[in-house]
Order: structure tokens, then sequence, then C-alpha cells
């Protein structure tokens, strides 16, 4: 037996959405994440029961990007669904399927997925759990803020926001969008950019640093 970081997520409510383009779009984002993060996947995330998916990441670092890219790429696309995330340091006690997330068994997996599938009022969003829970309860927090800034974040204003998460240089940005430097920055600080940022760059850096496994 080994433990590995096991990573699923699902849709929250996914019974409101239209179940075609849900899917198009569902799948369209699992499939962009195993190639944008090939390198960190062990075995590609996988939809497992329609709405859910599921699969293993190399280290808790791999296992961070991957949420912070499905996040961000849903709120790129405009997709109007959120997903619920977690993250186990767990137990697979069969050899890792590396084409695809099925056919593995285990402590770990069936835990996960018990957790993932717990439906009560105030669970979060974003769940690790990890031999260091004091880390686990940062990672899992600092994912919720960085979900709050976003909330408010306008679709019609993605393109810009994107362009400043990208960038510092608010003169270059106000050209590009028909702004001076001051309204760019003005835009920066009321939809908490700067905070977003450092909020992620506080994240990446905790999974680079702890060491597990």
């Amino acid at each position: 037996m080994a433990y590995h970081f096991i990573v699923m997520g699902d849709i929250l409510k996914s019974s409101k959405y239209e179940g075609k383009e849900l899917m198009r779009d569902f799948k369209g984002l699992v499939s962009s994440c195993n190639k944008k993060l090939a390198k960190g996947i062990v075995s590609p995330y996988t939809i497992t029961l329609g709405d859910e998916f599921q699969g293993i990441s190399k280290s808790l670092y791999w296992s961070v990007q991957s949420l912070l890219y499905l996040e961000e790429s849903v709120l790129r696309k405009g997709f109007p669904f959120m997903l619920r995330y977690v993250v186990n340091y767990g137990q697979i006690d069969t050899s890792l399927n590396r084409r695809i997330a099925h056919g593995m068994v285990g402590y770990g997996l069936t835990h996960t997925r018990e957790l993932l599938t717990t439906k009560h009022k105030g669970l979060p969003r974003f769940l690790f759990e990890l031999p260091d829970q004091h880390l686990a309860m940062q990672l899992s927090g600092l994912f919720g803020v960085m979900a709050s800034l976003t909330r408010d974040w306008k679709q019609k204003d993605i393109d810009l926001i994107f362009e400043m998460l990208g960038s510092d240089d608010n003169a270059v940005i106000g050209a590009k969008y028909g702004k001076n430097r001051s309204q760019i920055w003005k835009r920066r600080r009321n939809m908490h950019i700067d905070d977003y940022k450092a909020l992620k760059t506080i994240t990446i850096q905790l999974s680079e640093r702890e060491k597990i496994g």
C-alpha cells in the first residue's frame, strides 16, 4: 500500500443547470486541466459520476495548482457553476492507473469520496485532509478567502481582471483598455486584485515548502 494525493471535486447543485451544456463545459474544464498540468498529475483527472471527477496528483504543490487552475478557468470561461473539492493524502492499495482514474481501490479513495459527498450546511467548498492538520486548515481557509474575493468579479470585467493579475503595470494596462493609470489602480483596489495575488502566492508557497510523503 502507498499514500498519494487524491483530488476529487463535484459541481455544486448540478441539477440546476441544463445537462448537455453542463457536461460539455465540465468535460472541457477537466480535460484542459489534465493537459495544462500533465507533468504534475499521476492519474489523470477523470469524470466518474457525471458531475464529479477524481484523480491523483504528484504532490501537494500540484494539488494546489490543480485547484487554482480549475477555479480560475471557471472564472475566465464564465461558467455558471461552482465546484467543491477535497484533497486528501490517502492510502491506495492497488497500483496507480496512469491512463484514467478508474480501477483503483483503497481507504484513501473511499474516505475522500465520503468527504466529498457529505452534504450539510456550512461545509467548506475547499477541504484538505493532510497529516499536518494545521497546514490543512490553512490551505482550506486560504482557498475560501480567495473565493470570497472573486465572488463579486463581473464577467464583463474578466479580461481586465486577468490582465491585472498578470501585470502590475497600470499604465500599460490602462492604454490597452482606454483608461489612465489612476483608473486602473482604482479598479485594482476595488476588485481586491492585489489581495487575491498575495493570498495565491502564500498558498503556493505553503504547498511548496511542506514535504509530505
